[in-house]
């Protein structure tokens, strides 16, 4: 028969509803709960060191933030833009790639701290309770099944076992029952409470992130040679804080590899000084509170100083980073006939050969209507340039430059053959010339074919030499040489090789043909080709840093300001500026064009409004309409960055407390142990953590009470 089970009435008016505290008591009590949670908390924190994150310097600019992420494209592909918009219900500001600074990393350690402290209240009371009241009983049947157990003859004196357990400091307590005595002794037992401490040290260690994330500070800065930066707005209530830069040094070995970065420091508080020092990447400077690292070194900034010249009061003094880079031809331009530097600097190459990626070139006038083309295109060997220069036709400003191409650069063509002549006094011998005279195109009235150019003798008199191709057969390398004396027609001719013609006070002699590089060419550095009235000398490639400024006086709107180290300078791989500063461009072996290290750096001056670019030695001035400007030298920055961390105390007091209970937990593990001594036997039985045997501990007290049967010490199965 069936039978219906009664369930108790409800009492009227009550409703059961779930218990929000117990549901999430629950939860965080959960082992599934705290292993998933470590889970996700291990992926995030894997995904943050494989993914590259933004570098904290750059956090603050929306446009450097973008940048990053774009450089990762490549590796990432299309799954970028997933990681960069994660979760992708909000602006994340860089999403993955910026995973430690973002809301829902920061509430997943969050939840781990509560975690991690529920676990901890939930767990305390049986522990401790086990730690001040443990159960010093246990039946007949434990000696039997415990994991370490062992037993052995009575000893005749049985007072010697408890006795031995006080000798080894353990807490003993016994008792007789049913004809036995039962000890129980007691080792290490506030061991147990080491779990607790560790989890004291996590708690800890996840509070002392979120102080310094929400009340810690850091600043970033760059600080030049003799300059100062206050920490804090001007606007604010705080007490100032400045930190000078003395001076910055770095060391490098013969391959351009940093080997020291340092900075002499002081720090400032209320215009009272409070700390001063050389900071290191490792060795920083405290003071009010705070640390100052040196995060960064960078060589390239100039002083420049600016006064109006009739009342001498100084109207612009700064040290400028300069910050953008480029690299191009260093030439000298000199005057053939007179010797004199018409230029002598790094031409910045503004235009790209059209097809050619990586190149660049830029024309540098020489009169109104021809120019010289200086050109950069990428040799076949990595991290080299080859450089070549054509002659052309019109003026630099020309609307064609914009669309020069290699074949109107002339670019892989080989130089048209040129006579070679020496031209001697007739009297002495002596060589007067040895020299390429170019063979130009000139109109000759009924010649076509006809090449060559007028070599001047003195006092007014002139000889055409040249080729005569009208002749010449396909592939024929037979050219007729001519001279031709343009105030006497009695003296011209042909000549071959190696045959010589008398001028009267002259005696012209032909070479031979050879490569004309007087139009176009190529230059090794070190090498100089005379072109028309100027002789060109190229001195390799070398990296030249420069900044746009405002407000300097004098200039229309913004000023160029550039510095020439000479070769000197070392900081690498800071910007991609075709391939960097420390490629080896050459610039090392044509010391004596560039006159060596011991060379002075040198400040280019651009003020606009079509001047020309100005030059200026270290400690030089010059005088420009009413302003004289002065550069003081060459200045280092260092990248400093100054913290305020709150929760650097609670980190170190966490990383101590885990430290201790990692060594008491493994070192130390409490011992429990239950005896049983009757007058035949002696039965043990004991609880200790992991990694400890002791059943030897066991064999080797029954050998120092006296057991008659206590096993040897090679004794394996008691191992």
């Amino acid at each position: 028969m069936a039978t219906v089970q009664s369930r108790a009435p409800r009492k009227a008016g009550r409703i059961a509803a779930p218990d929000p505290a117990y549901f999430v008591w629950r939860r965080f009590t959960s082992v599934r709960f705290a292993i998933g949670l470590i889970l996700v908390t291990v992926s995030f924190g894997l995904a943050g060191v494989i993914i590259p994150q933004v570098p904290p310097q750059l956090l603050n600019n929306p446009e450097t933030v973008r940048q990053h992420i774009e450089d990762q494209r490549g590796t990432w592909g299309w799954f970028t833009d997933v990681l960069a918009e994660f979760p992708w219900f909000y602006d994340a500001h860089g999403g993955i790639f910026n995973l430690f600074n973002q809301p829902y990393w920061w509430a997943l350690i969050a939840v781990l701290a509560m975690a991690i402290t529920t676990c901890t209240i939930s767990r305390f009371p049986p522990i401790w309770r086990t730690v001040r009241r443990p159960p010093r009983r246990v039946n007949d049947a434990y000696f039997e099944r415990a994991r370490h157990r062992f037993d052995f003859a009575t000893p005749p004196n049985a007072d010697l076992i408890a006795a031995e357990f006080r000798h080894r400091h353990y807490s003993v307590r016994t008792e007789e029952r049913d004809g036995a005595t039962y000890i129980f002794a007691d080792r290490f037992q506030w061991a147990q409470l080491a779990t607790f401490v560790s989890h004291l040290g996590l708690i800890l260690l996840v509070l002392g992130a979120l102080i310094t994330k929400f009340a810690g500070e850091e600043f970033q800065f760059w600080v030049g040679e003799g300059q100062s930066r206050p920490l804090f707005a001007t606007a604010g209530d705080r007490q100032q804080i400045q930190v000078i830069v003395d001076d910055a040094i770095a060391r490098f070995n013969d391959e351009g590899q940093a080997l020291d970065f340092r900075s002499a420091v002081r720090v400032t508080r209320g215009g009272e000084q409070i700390a001063a020092g050389d900071v290191t990447v490792n060795g920083p400077l405290h003071a009010a509170g705070y640390r100052v690292h040196q995060a960064a070194y960078w060589e390239h900034g100039a002083a420049l100083q600016v006064r109006h010249v009739d009342s001498r009061q100084l109207l612009y003094s700064e040290i400028l980073m300069l910050d953008q880079q480029f690299i191009g031809p260093r030439i000298k331009i000199a005057s053939a006939a007179r010797g004199a530097f018409l230029a002598d600097e790094v031409v910045k190459l503004s235009r790209e050969v059209a097809g050619v990626d990586g190149s660049g070139y830029e024309l540098v006038p020489l009169g109104a209507e021809s120019s010289i083309a200086l050109v950069l295109t990428p040799a076949p060997s990595d991290g080299e340039f080859e450089f070549s220069y054509t002659l052309l036709p019109y003026a630099a400003d020309s609307d064609r430059n914009a669309t020069l191409d290699a074949e109107a650069l002339r670019l892989h063509v080989p130089p048209l053959l040129a006579p070679q002549v020496r031209l001697y006094d007739a009297a002495s011998g002596e060589l007067l010339l040895d020299d390429v005279i170019p063979a130009n195109d000139r109109a000759l009235e009924g010649r076509r074919g006809v090449r060559f150019d007028l070599l001047p003798l003195g006092a007014g008199r002139e000889i055409a030499v040249g080729y005569d191709e009208t002749d010449l057969a396909a592939g024929d390398e037979e050219r007729r040489f001519f001279y031709f004396n343009l105030q006497d027609d009695r003296e011209r001719g042909l000549l071959a090789a190696g045959g010589r013609a008398a001028l009267g006070e002259f005696v012209l002699e032909y070479v031979g043909a050879a490569p004309d590089r007087s139009q176009h060419g190529v230059l090794q550095p070190g090498e100089s080709q005379r072109i028309g009235g100027v002789e060109l000398t190229y001195g390799g490639v070398e990296s030249v840093f420069y900044r746009i400024e405002e407000d300097v006086p004098g200039a229309e709107a913004e000023a160029l300001i550039l510095l020439e180290r000479f070769g000197g300078a070392r900081t690498a791989e800071q910007f991609d500026a075709r391939g960097g500063e420390n490629v080896e461009l050459a610039v090392a072996d044509v010391e004596t064009f560039i006159d060596g290290a011991s060379r002075p750096a040198r400040l280019g001056l651009g003020l606009g409004g079509g001047r020309p670019r100005v030059d200026l030695s270290e400690g030089e001035s010059i005088v420009l309409g009413d302003f004289e400007y002065s550069f003081l030298g060459p200045r280092e920055f260092t990248g400093l960055n100054v913290r305020r961390d709150p929760g650097a105390l609670i980190f170190w007091i966490a990383i101590g407390l885990g430290l201790g209970a990692f060594l008491v937990t493994f070192f130390a593990p409490r011992r429990r142990i239950w005896v049983k001594v009757t007058p035949q036997r002696t039965y043990m039985a004991g609880l200790v953590g992991h990694g400890v045997s002791l059943r030897r501990e066991f064999k080797r007290f029954a050998r120092q009470v006296g057991s008659p049967d206590a096993p040897p010490d090679d004794d394996p199965d008691y191992e």
